[in-house]
């Protein structure tokens, strides 16, 4: 009996000294605190121009380093522009710019590989006659 009572007591002790419960799984989406849910996006940038459109597209290269300014086509004309663009991709930013010359001035982007890819130019357009006939027509 004596022997007994040491058993019990012997197994009764050898319960607590055995490892402790595995902590539950963590339930849903598992991210680390420090890394970034998504990778922030190359292709996309903050702008802000103020100034005459010819300037414009050399200060978008500063930005937009793949960028191949090419020279002015036409009668260049003064033209304000002002742009403050936030989180926009390349051809959002020259659409903006295009937005702003109206009737005026287009913005023209190659982006043909063969050619150089990404030239981009501002083109003038040919004033318009308001009196006579405009189609040469008499």
């Amino acid at each position: 009996m004596r022997y007994m009572l040491g058993v019990v007591a012997a197994c009764l002790l050898a319960g607590c000294a055995g490892s402790p419960p595995k902590p539950p799984l963590p339930e849903g989406e598992y991210r680390p605190i420090n890394i970034p849910a998504a990778p922030a996006r190359l292709d996309v940038f903050n702008f802000a121009y103020e100034g005459d459109i010819v300037g414009v597209l050399p200060a978008l290269k500063t930005v937009a380093p793949q960028l191949n300014v090419m020279p002015t086509l036409g009668q260049a004309t003064p033209l304000p522009v002002r742009l403050n663009l936030q989180g926009v991709r390349l051809e959002d930013a020259l659409r903006a710019i295009g937005a702003q010359g109206g009737g005026v001035a287009d913005v023209v982007w190659n982006t043909t590989r063969h050619q150089g890819g990404n030239q981009v130019f501002i083109r003038f357009r040919a004033p318009v006659e308001s009196d006579g006939n405009q189609r040469g027509i008499e």
